[in-house]
């Protein structure tokens, strides 16, 4: 008999929720607030510096959207940056399920460097008109959008098996900040596609995935189909099952996860909380 799961979402990445009934603490990641530094300028351009070489805040000059988005945002940037020299450190990044050409990276939009960058850009002007006036500062991904994906990036699985729907892998762990203050996700990342890797190297199909808006990543194993998971008799397929076995708890932060036993008495005895299937996001 299957153990009982939830169904699986049919829309994007199905995340476990860390938050889902945790007993004990799990085990969180702290640190202090980023320091903000004061505004600093480039002593050739004359440009205002990024106030951190990792923030994910930047002022958004262009978007794309279109299926080979990556692309034509790199297309873009060659001829803006021909045109208008002092946007020559303007890179194409990640943003949503598209791409953008932005410039500066900030910890925060409130930062006086962000706001001083966005003031920049927007008093740039050509021919008596103002090209980016509209300009604003958004939270971009923190990866290049123009960089080659890892090969257990779980977003070649799909691109591997473009008409499958749904598709498919069992999440066995996952590393997130909780939305806590100060907390760095980087490492977390790291630890992601390290366990990855070390599943890899047993002889695994593992994949990881990053989510960067909820700072959360995870690590899946295998893939199938829509006959996983038949959601009449809420059983498993055996090799679903099988591979349930081998992975019987979902790790968080690199700790087993534990719900109660009897949710309706949270304080008593405790289970890991098992694995379960999530689906592999679009591209």
């Amino acid at each position: 008999m299957a153990r009982a799961q939830s169904k699986p979402s049919s829309g994007e990445l199905d995340l476990i929720d860390p938050g889902d009934e945790i007993v004990a603490d799990a085990a969180k990641v702290g640190g202090a607030e980023p320091r903000r530094a004061p505004a600093t300028r480039d002593t050739i351009s004359g440009e205002p510096m990024p106030s951190s070489a990792r923030g994910r805040w930047s002022v958004m000059l262009a978007t794309f959207t279109q299926e080979d988005h990556a692309s034509r945002a790199n297309a873009f940037r060659t001829e803006l940056v021909r045109e208008y020299p002092e946007l020559s450190r303007c890179e194409v990044r990640r943003v949503g399920k598209g791409s953008a050409i932005v410039i500066g990276r900030f910890d925060a939009p409130a930062d006086d460097s962000a706001q001083a960058e966005l003031k920049r850009v927007k008093a740039i002007e050509r021919a008596d008109r103002k090209p980016f006036a509209a300009s604003m500062l958004v939270r971009t991904a923190t990866d290049d959008a123009a960089a080659v994906r890892k090969p257990r990036d779980i977003r070649n699985l799909r691109a591997r098996y473009p008409k499958v729907r749904p598709l498919f892998s069992l999440q066995v762990a996952a590393w997130s900040t909780f939305g806590e203050k100060g907390a760095d996700y980087a490492p977390m990342r790291v630890a992601a596609e390290r366990y990855c890797a070390e599943l890899v190297s047993k002889g695994q199909d593992a994949w990881f995935h990053h989510d960067d808006d909820s700072e959360t990543s995870i690590v899946t194993v295998g893939f199938f189909d829509k006959r996983a998971y038949d959601a009449k008799s809420t059983l498993f397929s055996p090799e679903v099952e099988d591979l349930m076995r081998q992975f019987p708890a979902h790790l968080l932060n690199g700790e087993p996860l534990l719900i109660p036993i009897d949710p309706s008495n949270p304080k008593g005895r405790s289970k890991p909380q098992p694995c379960r299937l999530v689906e592999v996001p679009e591209l």
